[in-house]
């Protein structure tokens, strides 16, 4: 047995009346989908300014009015000891287009290595569309002076996530 209430029409203390559509409730802001992509792979570079894709995932919006918040992780991101201004560039793509960039949000001024746990990015986008959608969480490294770089380090790390939430309007 069910003690979930369920109204349709409030009384407000004012004499009138609230519908549950009206407040937001039935279907808007409701999340339709969650969907997410991981990657574990080291990926070791001493390139400076070279793409690489860290984690894919696709998703299907069911109305083109919905909103897709997507939230990120980068894991076990290790600066190097050859570069006193190494710096982790992190974009986001949707298809081929750039739909988010944060220029050098990771810097390292020391010669020494250094090592994050993680690094987090959140992004909302209205993509109006009902086809097939791929997002793309995107690094770059520079600066790196010739030494190896990392991202998902090692086992300890954990996993690099893409998550995405298709938001209904």
């Amino acid at each position: 047995m069910s003690s979930e209430l369920r109204v349709d029409t409030i009384k407000l203390a004012n004499g009138n009346s609230a519908t549950a559509s009206g407040l937001g409730i039935g279907g808007v802001g409701k999340i339709g989908q969650l969907l997410q992509g991981q990657n574990s792979t080291q990926i070791a570079t001493s390139l400076s300014l070279t793409d690489f894709d860290i984690v894919t995932q696709s998703i299907t919006p069911t109305a083109t009015s919905s909103t897709i918040f997507l939230s990120g992780v980068l894991m076990g991101i290790q600066g190097n000891s050859g570069s006193v201004n190494t710096r982790l560039n992190v974009s986001l793509y949707r298809g081929s287009t750039q739909i988010m960039t944060s220029g050098a949000n990771r810097w390292n001024f020391s010669t020494s290595y250094t090592r994050d746990g993680g690094f987090a990015i959140n992004w909302k986008d209205s993509p109006s569309s009902t086809s097939a959608l791929s997002y793309r969480l995107v690094v770059n490294w520079a600066d790196t002076g010739g030494s190896t770089v990392y991202i998902n380090k090692d086992g300890n790390s954990g996993f690099s996530t893409l998550t995405l939430m298709e938001v209904l309007a």
